[in-house]
């Protein structure tokens, strides 16, 4: 993906025990409602360290696999895991594939992230053949995704740069109903259908909700990491006490999904 918002795609192994875990659960009910039909050639774009690529290989390891990420450590993470995909250094808003190339082009958590969503979408649908499936997926921060909502509320009320910081990201998030489908729309990609997808991730207690935003990949990393070591204090024991009891807690986490055709 392109990087914005402060967006930081370093470190593979970090983004996995924050982000990827998550990217992980999503991808089965993201194919489940896709149900792509076999040995397609399919476009991951913003593959991250190869989450939505890995669930579609196990599902089907005659599909043609192209990943696309603008993080390398992310797409070397990639390479590694799965050698039968390929994988590629490239940014979403200017593919480095061919025009109708490609029988289906998804984004998996992707385009909150990105400085132009509807360019983003204009060219998963270049590089689609006609007929050709097109999707994405975006977590509705503002309703729908509590294990952010967390940390970001609790950063507006500890911190003055926290008030700031969340009023920037997550003002206006693009996973709020109707956001997806319009953009889609907009596009000029055909019959546009929205849902809602959701998963229920475990954490066995606090430190492993919050250590790993301490490497600094994502938004939250990257906020996590750039305060001041008081002002961080300050964050992760009012962190602590919203926690509550340390022990197992778990989160469930809806995403809204859009699909349509080229």
């Amino acid at each position: 993906m392109s990087t914005t918002m402060d967006y930081v795609a370093t470190d593979a192994r970090a983004y996995e025990r924050s982000m990827g875990r998550w990217s992980r659960l999503l991808a089965e009910p993201f194919l489940d409602a896709l149900a792509l039909a076999p040995d397609q050639r399919v476009l991951d774009a913003g593959c991250g360290t190869g989450a939505l690529s890995a669930a579609l290989l196990e599902r089907d390891p005659g599909a043609k696999v192209t990943g696309v990420d603008l993080g390398q450590a992310y797409v070397e993470a990639a390479r590694v895991a799965l050698p039968q995909a390929r994988f590629e250094r490239g940014d979403i808003l200017s593919l480095p594939l061919p025009t109708g190339s490609q029988d289906a082009a998804l984004a998996l958590l992707v385009l909150a992230f990105v400085p132009d969503p509807l360019k983003a979408v204009r060219e998963m649908a270049r590089v689609t053949r006609p007929g050709g499936v097109v999707a994405t997926a975006m977590w509705d921060f503002a309703g729908g995704f509590p294990f952010l909502r967390l940390f970001a509320d609790t950063a507006a009320v500890v911190l003055r740069e926290g008030a700031e910081w969340r009023d920037k990201h997550w003002a206006d998030p693009i996973g709020t109903p109707g956001r997806l489908g319009a953009l889609f729309e907009a596009a000029g990609i055909r019959n546009a259908r929205e849902r809602d997808i959701s998963i229920r991730q475990e954490f066995s207690g606090f430190e492993d909700w919050w250590e790993p935003w301490l490497r600094g990949q994502g938004i939250v990393g990257a906020f996590a990491t750039g305060l001041e070591p008081p002002a961080r204090s300050r964050l992760e024991g009012a962190l602590r006490r919203a926690w509550g009891v340390d022990g197992p807690r778990s989160f469930v986490a809806t995403a809204r999904m859009v699909t349509g055709e080229v």
